[in-house]
């Protein structure tokens, strides 16, 4: 028989015990975030409605101001832009005549217009419905509902502010180049005037005349510090008030003068026996020298003791200033007939003056005398060519007797035109410049003696109202 071990008993087992904790930690944790999360979501939702309540309170008050805000806006537009219209209407006005290019009048023309439509078009405030949407709280345990509210609102004008500055700034804009233009329009109107007045002084103060050179030389002086301030310091109606001083006074003082030149050479005339207010007077007057044939000319009036007057273009003096000299020295009157021959009226004003004044000058030089009388080329002449033709100190004299003779060029036919249509008071148009005018000359000279017809200088002729 066999036999064995006794077997060990086993160890007891050990039993695990139950860890509930956790679950306790797991519903505390919840707990806390469930209370976090609520007062988050109750912050979200102060600010929520504080929102909803400032933007409720914005319109509010918005609704029951805009309107007078508009107003307001609209009243200041308007009223700027009427002071730009009212600013801005003389200065097209004045431009008138003055500013010639288009280009700068016509936009501020159209600015007036616009803003004048939008300045008294009938203004009219539109609303606008602006809406705070409605709020409600997610919250299930604290539902609560924000409504929707509606505010009208006065959303600005009709026209608007805005477009009213547009169109006042506009106004302004094209006002200060209308201005601009118009400030360099009177510097160019002053300009030559200052030239004509400043011309007229030193030429008056040359000759030693009687006359009061007060008041010229006053607006010279003016017109000059005004020139030199510039032109953006120029007042348009300044200058042209001393433009027109300046122009009148040269004016009427040349008048004087060459109303005195007359004078005093008749007077002289009369002293010597001769008075064409009695007399058959006839002046033989000769256009365009001098040239070589001026010098055979002058023999026969020196054999014939018979006087003339030479209206000498400026270019041929010029190129011959002896043959000047002995026209002059004989004791002819010596005239201006321009620089060039042109037709004076197809010129502007400082081409009319410097065809002239060139002319004055070279004579003077070449005979020391200043000429007084001017013959226009061709007998071209206007108002505006005699004005200028005065404020270079020139009477303007035609012709009554034209001979034709450089169209017939033909000494007896010259002749036979001279003796059918002479009368007391012709003025006799000769050339020097043509051979067959100056073999007419001594037999002219006879048939007017024969007839008892004075020969004189041109300027010694009276008309009737002299």
């Amino acid at each position: 028989m066999s036999t064995s071990e006794p077997t060990a008993p086993a160890p007891p087992v050990r039993r695990r015990r139950a860890r509930w904790w956790w679950i306790g930690a797991l519903v505390v944790l919840l707990a806390a975030a469930v209370v976090v999360a609520g007062e988050l979501e109750h912050r979200a939702w102060e600010t929520q409605v504080a929102e909803y309540e400032e933007e409720v309170a914005r319109l509010t008050d918005a609704a029951d101001t805009s309107r007078g805000r508009s107003e307001d806006a609209y009243a200041d537009s308007r009223e700027t832009l009427t002071a730009a219209v009212e600013d801005g209407r003389p200065v097209y006005r004045r431009s008138e005549g003055q500013v010639a290019d288009p280009a700068v009048r016509e936009p501020l023309d159209a600015a007036l217009t616009e803003a004048r439509k939008l300045r008294d078009a009938e203004v009219s405030y539109p609303v606008e419905t602006r809406t705070v949407e409605a709020v409600t709280r997610p919250n299930p345990f604290f539902p609560e509902t924000l409504p929707q509210v509606e505010v009208e609102v006065v959303d600005g004008s009709d026209p608007s502010p805005e477009a009213l500055d547009d169109a006042a700034a506009e106004v302004l804009e094209t006002s200060d180049a209308v201005a601009a233009a118009r400030r360099q329009w009177a510097v160019d109107e002053l300009q030559p005037a200052v030239v004509q007045g400043r011309d007229a002084l030193t030429d008056l103060t040359a000759q030693d005349a009687d006359l009061d050179l007060g008041t010229l030389d006053t607006a010279v002086s003016d017109a000059e510090a005004m020139l030199d301030a510039g032109v953006d310091a120029v007042d348009p109606d300044e200058a042209v008030r001393l433009r027109d001083t300046l122009l009148e006074t040269s004016t009427s003082l040349w008048r004087t003068r060459l109303d005195q030149i007359t004078a005093e050479r008749r007077a002289a005339a009369r002293a010597e026996g001769v008075d064409c207010r009695v007399d058959k007077c006839v002046a033989l007057t000769f256009d365009d020298g001098p040239v070589a044939q001026t010098e055979r000319l002058l023999r026969i009036l020196d054999r014939k003791d018979a006087p003339a007057t030479f209206f000498m273009v400026g270019d041929n003096v010029a190129k011959n200033p002896q043959i000047a000299r002995a026209v002059a020295d004989a004791g002819h009157l010596v005239a201006n007939h321009s620089w060039s021959h042109p037709q004076l009226t197809t010129l502007d004003d400082a081409e009319v003056r410097e065809e002239l004044r060139s002319t004055s000058d070279a004579i003077r030089e070449a005979t020391g005398s200043t000429p007084f009388l001017l013959r226009p080329p061709y007998g071209d002449v206007d108002g505006r060519v005699r004005t200028l033709a005065t404020r270079s100190g020139l009477d303007v004299m035609t012709w009554n007797l034209d001979t034709l003779d450089w169209q017939t060029r033909d000494a007896k036919e010259t002749r036979r035109r001279v003796r059918e249509q002479v009368e007391p008071g012709s003025n006799v148009l000769l050339h020097d410049i043509h051979a067959t005018s100056v073999d007419a000359v001594g037999k002219i000279i006879k048939d007017l003696r024969d007839e008892d017809y004075v020969l004189v200088t041109a300027d010694l002729l009276v008309d009737d109202e002299d």
